[in-house]
């Protein structure tokens, strides 16, 4: 009986010990590190026949970032739509106090244009990381709001003009959590993908660009904005 108990110490110490020093923060990420954070989430919800499913532990490496997040929880889904991502309490949830509300995550499969290069499955490592990082720090933004703001939210998010702030804040949102490396990456890769030589149909370009890039925090305003954050002074980004 000694014996076995030993031998369970032994196994169980260091696997205790790895899980309480996982490291969170990099600047560039793989899948092999990406599937080390495997621990399920109660709050979060993707039907095994959609195709995001095989990059739940994606959300549960972001999950990580938003441990003060207050959500009852998050469901996962993709269809064709020419926005790559979106976020949309459940209709009946507008009414709910903010902690009881259900959001659903949607994501592009599939547009027919220029658009599908930059759609979540087309993406890098670190784009999704920061694509799935947007989206719930969307979620952050509707956890502050009330009734009548989850209305208009639907409209403002979708407006180029009047979506500037909340784009910024949502940004911000990633960038504080620690995430800005990767919402670097993400922007350069959009802009690079989505370039104007890059269209061959010009009405695509025009219906559909600025939908998927006025979010989009430049490359350089993002790099300032690491050195005010504590996040990125206080822990080493391998």
């Amino acid at each position: 009986m000694k014996k076995i108990i030993l031998y369970f110490a032994a196994v169980l110490i260091p696997m205790m010990h790895k899980a309480q020093t996982q490291n969170l923060y990099y600047k560039t990420l793989t899948d092999s590190i990406i599937n080390t954070f495997s621990v399920d989430t109660n709050h979060l919800s993707i039907k095994r026949t959609d195709p995001m499913i095989k990059y739940k532990n994606y959300f549960n490496y972001v999950l990580c970032f938003y441990k003060n997040l207050e959500y009852k929880k998050i469901r996962i889904r993709s269809e064709k739509t020419h926005h790559v991502a979106d976020v949309k309490p459940k209709p009946i949830d507008v009414i709910a106090a903010p902690e009881e509300r259900v959001y659903t995550i949607i994501f592009s499969s599939g547009t027919g244009s220029l658009i599908d290069t930059v759609t979540f499955e087309k993406l890098s490592v670190d784009s999704k990381i920061a694509l799935i990082s947007k989206q719930i720090s969307l979620v952050q933004e509707y956890s502050t709001l009330g009734f009548f703001e989850v209305i208009g939210m639907r409209f403002k998010k979708h407006s180029i003009r009047r979506s500037k702030e909340l784009n910024k804040d949502v940004n911000l949102y990633s960038i504080e959590a620690g995430l800005g490396y990767q919402l670097m990456t993400y922007t350069n890769e959009v802009y690079d993908k989505l370039f104007e030589d890059n269209w061959t149909n010009k009405h695509d370009q025009k219906k559909y660009y600025e939908k998927n890039t006025h979010s989009l925090m430049r490359y350089d305003a993002i790099k300032i904005y690491l050195y005010d954050y504590p996040v990125y002074l206080q822990n080493v980004y391998k």
